[in-house]
């Protein structure tokens, strides 16, 4: 008679066998069954089956059949390190790394056991938030096994979480050496190198990565972002051909802000986002736990950024901040980026009644400082862009969820009720490329600080290189929106205007040698193209002011850098497209009562360009009135924009207190 079976080892193995009983068999499945009927606890059947498991992917199953074998087997390594495997795919990793740590002990010479316990143990600190502890694990790991690719790739990828790529540069290229056809590690140095500007060394990096693996997830859409920063137009049309195709076709070819560059489609911009959520960003929500808007006589709005600092969406939104009615609301900064000690962020310091950290929060963490606050209206100024949070989104901590101002687009997620935008940059015929609600502003959706100062300086053109008497084309917009399509355009302008120029924004050599070049190749010398650097805003303002025209992009225009332009005098000619970061241009300017400078067509773009350029007094007369209607234009007008603002946050908070779904809002 065979000795009855151990309770540890009867309960795994009893509740192994319901889970497969209640599933379809395969011959393997019945010879292993029969097998273990006879000799219940023989290690190699339990393996055998927990394999099959695995291979169906019935993990739980898996996970049984194999505590089950421990239990029968205390002592052998096998079956802990199997175990292990299972748990750190079932997203366990502190008991994975016990797991193997068992393995390790029972087989003191399997090197790989002893590896893989400290690279799970890692992981779990890692989730855990104690990146510090799972740094220190990474590098006992690198020194006990120096010739492991996954060792270096651990440490580096956290050295870049904490210290920035430069730090994790040597780790990356150390596993690098050991494996070159680590497509992650390849991944994350090109990031890496794209996040030190390092543009044409991370094309490089991606060109390589394609070449491994040509379907390789947003790989394609980032070695385009990085040949477009650097205006690298080489074999641009079919790499933008396959990107295109390949999100047609259901995948992620790129992320949805880079895309907007250069994809005319707001369909494919849909696509691309509700892919990119979907895969990287999925809905989180406990729906057992949902979010209850609150009752109070203010309402709680959380701003979630990573660019409370000097930067583009908080020049544009920090007066907004100041002039909420602390009467009617109450206002949290969900900071995810850094104090970089500008003025700009004392401002926001000053203009908001609490600025929480969160960017060494774990998910659930800045979720629940949310929660702690009873914040009514989460906003999020990111989106797709920066030092975005969109897993703390995906928990929906906050009863209303709302798209604002950092992208320009849907985020294409379930857990983002609203976008707040406006007839021109939205009409209602494109709704359905929003998975958002739309809430409309009456004006211009931007947002501006009418309170920004211009610098006295500089003064005249040849402070900043620019010849006295040449008729001066300007477009400081990043060089990733110059396609080639209005780069021809431009180089057409410059023809037809004899002795004129174009200053364009960059600091970098080998951006600058690449757009003369293609100056050269349309029949232009390359010295008629002047570069910006970047200056203090105060200064960059003032810069603006020597030019004559500001030529604006498509297909996405020039945002924050329009409204610059505006503000400065200096009149802004665009074509509006078919996007949200397309239209801005035309919402801008109906905002400062220049209608007359939207075009629809680049034909009528490059006519009325040469025609201003080339009839002075037309000009002119356009700058006196932009001078003459600044003061009352609604684009700077923010004491009334607020208070539309705020009529959105309330009509968003009746809907959700009255119990309804969100609704277009107006």
């Amino acid at each position: 008679m065979n000795a009855p079976l151990a309770p540890d080892f009867q309960q795994p193995l009893q509740a192994a066998q319901r889970l497969h009983d209640a599933r379809p068999w395969s011959d393997m499945d019945a010879s292993l069954r029969a097998v273990l009927a006879r000799q219940p606890q023989r290690l190699k059947t339990l393996l055998g089956l927990a394999s099959l498991a695995v291979g169906q992917q019935h993990l739980h199953e898996a996970q049984l059949w194999l505590q089950a074998a421990t239990a029968a087997h205390p002592e052998e390594a096998e079956p802990w390190a199997e175990l292990a495997q299972v748990l750190h795919r079932l997203g366990r990793d502190d008991e994975a790394a016990r797991c193997f740590e068992r393995a390790a002990a029972f087989a003191p010479d399997n090197a790989s056991f002893r590896l893989m316990a400290l690279l799970h143990q890692g992981l779990w600190l890692d989730e855990q938030g104690r990146v510090q502890e799972a740094l220190a694990c990474y590098q006992v790991a690198t020194e006990q096994h120096p010739g492991s690719a996954d060792a270096w790739a651990a440490l580096g990828m956290t050295q870049r979480h904490l210290f920035g790529p430069e730090q994790a540069e040597p780790s990356f290229q150390r596993a690098l050496q050991i494996d070159p056809t680590r497509l992650d590690v390849i991944e994350k140095f090109g990031e890496g190198l794209q996040e030190q500007r390092r543009y044409e060394d991370a094309a490089l990096v991606f060109e390589r990565l394609l070449q491994l693996a040509p379907q390789h997830p947003l790989a394609a859409g980032r070695l385009m972002h990085c040949k477009m920063l650097i205006a690298d137009w080489s074999r641009l049309d079919r790499l933008q051909a396959h990107v295109e195709q390949a999100i047609a076709q259901g995948h992620n070819a790129a992320e949805p802000f880079g895309l907007q560059g250069y994809c005319a489609s707001p369909a494919l911009l849909h696509r691309a986002a509700v892919q990119y959520s979907a895969t990287y960003h999925p809905d989180r929500a406990d729906p057992q736990r949902p979010p209850v808007i609150g009752f109070g006589p203010r309402l709680r709005i959380g701003y979630v950024s990573g660019e409370f600092r000097q930067q583009a969406t908080s020049i544009l939104l920090t007066q907004v901040l100041e002039l909420h009615d602390r009467s009617r609301f109450e206002v949290v900064a969900f900071d995810n980026g850094w104090d970089d000690g500008s003025a700009l962020r004392r401002r926001i310091d000053a203009a908001v009644g609490e600025i929480v950290p969160i960017r060494r929060m774990t998910h659930r963490e800045a979720a629940q400082a949310v929660r702690e606050r009873g914040i009514d209206i989460l906003v999020n100024l990111n989106g797709h862009f920066g030092q975005a949070r969109s897993h703390l989104f995906a928990l929906r901590p906050a009863p209303v969820q709302v798209n604002y101002l950092g992208f320009p687009g849907t985020i294409g997620a379930p857990y983002i009720d609203y976008l707040i935008a406006d007839e021109t940059v939205i009409p209602e015929s494109q709704q359905a490329h929003y998975v958002e609600k739309i809430a409309y502003l009456p004006g211009c959706y931007q947002p501006n600080d009418a309170t920004r100062q211009i610098a006295a300086t500089p003064a005249q053109r040849r402070d900043i290189g620019l010849p006295d008497e040449a008729f001066v084309f300007c477009c400081l917009n990043n060089v990733y929106k110059i396609v080639p399509a209005v780069f021809d355009v431009w180089m057409r302008v410059l023809q037809q205007v004899p002795g004129s120029v174009l200053m364009l924004y960059s600091d970098t050599p080998e951006t600058q040698d690449n757009l003369r070049r293609e100056a050269q190749a349309r029949g232009v010398a390359g010295e008629r193209l002047h570069f910006a650097a970047p200056l203090p805003h105060d200064q960059h303002l003032a810069r603006l002011r020597l030019a004559d025209l500001f030529l604006d992009t498509w297909p996405y225009n020039a945002h924050t850098t329009g409204s610059d332009a505006l503000w400065a005098g200096l009149p802004v000619l665009t074509c509006r497209g078919d996007t949200f970061p397309g239209r801005v241009g035309a919402s801008l300017l109906q905002a400062v009562g220049l209608p007359e400078l939207v075009t629809h067509s680049a034909t009528a773009y490059e006519a009325l360009a040469v025609t201003l350029a080339t009839h002075p007094q037309h000009l002119a007369a356009l700058r006196t009135r932009l001078a003459q209607q600044l003061p009352q234009a609604p684009l700077y007008d923010t004491p009334r924009y607020v208070r539309q603002l705020e009529a959105l946050y309330q009509a968003m908070a009746d809907r959700a207190r009255a119990g309804l779904a969100p609704a277009t809002l107006r």
